[in-house]
């Protein structure tokens, strides 16, 4: 391509192009008529050429028949007369000459070929003359002796000798140069007249692709639906003519889209009035029912101990008495108060954690002092369902700074749900320091949980059976304040277990308190 870049106008390349072009054949065509005009002026110089120099030969019989250069001057000097011919010589039969006039000189080996031709032709050719030769013929022979000496040519005239004549090329490169000089600067004139024709032309063809594109370009920068004037070709006009049609159809679309964000908007403020309405309706439920639970379980508990109390009393009579019927009856009654004060205990807790009435009150302790305090509380529950509990203490025994009764309370919890839902397995709680945490991990050979449920059993009165006739008991509770204790902490809870195979639940805490929980991959500890 003669053209590179996009950046330019298409007129701009169109012209260079055509400008290009243009002085392309302007060269091409001056080189081509200057060559021609060139042969044509040689050959006709040539052609006059042969015409003085066979004048000549004619001329110049009676002076090489008599052998007088005399006769010959005359001959010779109307020759020079001509404007091209520089030097004249005559040369008889024996190829000596007889007489020459002008610039003009020969060797030997030259006049051999000067003297060889049988009519008018250019002997030699050089940059700066021709050497012309004609052969000098007698056409009729008179019967006279005196004529004896010269050859007869086949034709039955004699050859007298040759006649040649020095032409100088100076006028034909003269005419050469001023015809070059002359059809080029023409044809240049031309060419600029052409190039300023064709940018007239071509300013006028993409005027109106211009200003389609300046249109475009308005219309891009400022975001408005400017429309073209339809004008020009019929190309340009149908393309004018599609965008028009588009930018109407973009400011149809922006209308309808302002109207409907205007009656989204109002929708929007409706909405978000209806929404707040709810929360705040929502928000004082909750507290409504967050006080409501904590009254009612006050109310609740404080009878329900002293309840509590006078079985015991009854009990230490009756045991005293030896009714023992009596007693294992009320020893049944003690156990459900016991249920039922930590289910009102439960739901205590979690008023507080929904009211916001929880706090954290940290004091420092030892890692394997709440481990041992475990162990002490769980194993009585273990071995109900007859099983195994491994306690491994951790290696570094460092202070910890937390809210040791609400640990207690999550590792509790966890320890009892193992044991409910393993029967005659192991259960091991160990202990270990990583990456600032302290971590506590309870693992069951249980029954295990569904991943699908893992979520699920951290919820609020959720279980995985929530059925009435389900075959273990519970609120739902205990889970779900475990991992808002543990988040309160800076910790948290995660899970891994497979179904028929057990469980493994792991408490993690900061060994300080302004340690970030973000360092835990949780992630990487539930997948295991």
């Amino acid at each position: 391509m003669l053209i590179v870049g996009n950046k330019s106008s298409l007129r701009k390349q169109l012209l260079v192009f055509l400008i290009l072009s243009i002085f392309i054949l302007s060269l091409i065509n001056s080189i081509t008529a200057g060559w021609i005009a060139t042969k044509q002026s040689s050959k006709i110089l040539e052609h006059q050429s042969f015409q003085i120099v066979s004048n000549l030969a004619q001329n110049s019989i009676l002076s090489l028949l008599t052998e007088s250069q005399e006769n010959a001057n005359d001959a010779i000097n109307q020759v020079l007369n001509f404007n091209d011919v520089v030097g004249v010589a005559l040369f008889n039969a024996s190829g000596d000459p007889l007489v020459h006039k002008g610039r003009i000189e020969w060797s030997e080996n030259q006049l051999h070929e000067w003297l060889t031709p049988q009519k008018a032709s250019i002997v030699e050719d050089d940059r700066e003359h021709w050497i012309v030769s004609a052969p000098i013929n007698l056409q009729e022979i008179r019967d006279e002796g005196n004529l004896t000496d010269f050859d007869t040519l086949e034709d039955g005239s004699l050859f007298l000798g040759h006649a040649v004549i020095n032409i100088s090329k100076t006028s034909l490169n003269n005419l050469t140069n001023n015809l070059f000089s002359n059809i080029l600067l023409i044809g240049l004139g031309f060419a600029v007249l052409l190039v300023w024709l064709q940018n007239a032309g071509l300013k006028r063809l993409t005027a109106p692709l211009v200003n389609l594109s300046e249109t475009m370009n308005r219309a891009r920068r400022s975001g408005e639906h400017t429309f073209a004037n339809i004008e020009g070709a019929k190309e340009l006009r149908q393309i004018a003519g599609n965008y028009n049609a588009m930018m109407k159809a973009l400011s149809k679309q922006e209308e309808r889209l302002i109207e409907l964000n205007a009656g989204l908007e109002s929708q929007v403020a409706i909405r978000t009035k209806e929404l707040t309405s709810a929360r705040d309706t929502a928000l004082t439920a909750v507290r409504t029912q967050s006080e409501f639970l904590a009254n009612i379980s006050h109310e609740l508990r404080t009878p329900l101990q002293a309840i509590m109390g006078y079985i015991e009393l009854v009990r230490e009579e009756l045991e005293n008495e030896a009714l023992y019927t009596q007693v294992d009856d009320l020893e049944s009654a003690l156990e459900s108060s016991n249920r039922l004060l930590s289910l009102i205990n439960s739901i205590l807790d979690l008023a507080k954690c929904e009211s916001g009435e929880t706090e954290v009150t940290l004091q420092t302790t030892s890692i394997n002092n709440i481990t041992i305090e475990l162990e002490t509380i769980i194993r009585p529950l273990a071995t109900q369902n007859r099983n195994q509990l491994r306690i491994s203490l951790s290696d570094i025994d460092c202070p910890i700074s937390i809210d040791k009764e609400k640990t207690l309370q999550v590792l509790i919890n966890l320890l009892s749900n193992a044991c409910k839902f393993t029967s005659e397995g192991r259960i091991d709680l160990r202990t270990f320091i990583e990456n600032n945490h302290v971590y506590w991990v309870v693992s069951d050979t249980g029954i295990g949980i569904h991943r699908d449920n893992f979520e699920i059993i951290f919820d609020k009165f959720r279980q995985i059976d929530g059925s009435v006739k389900r075959e273990y008991s519970g609120t739902g509770l205990g889970l779900a304040i475990s991992r808002h204790f543990a988040e309160m902490m800076g910790g948290n809870i995660s899970l891994k277990s497979t179904p028929g195979q057990g469980s493994e639940f792991t408490l993690y805490l900061p060994l300080n308190p302004n340690t970030a929980p973000a360092t835990i991959d949780e992630t990487s500890l539930q997948n295991g």
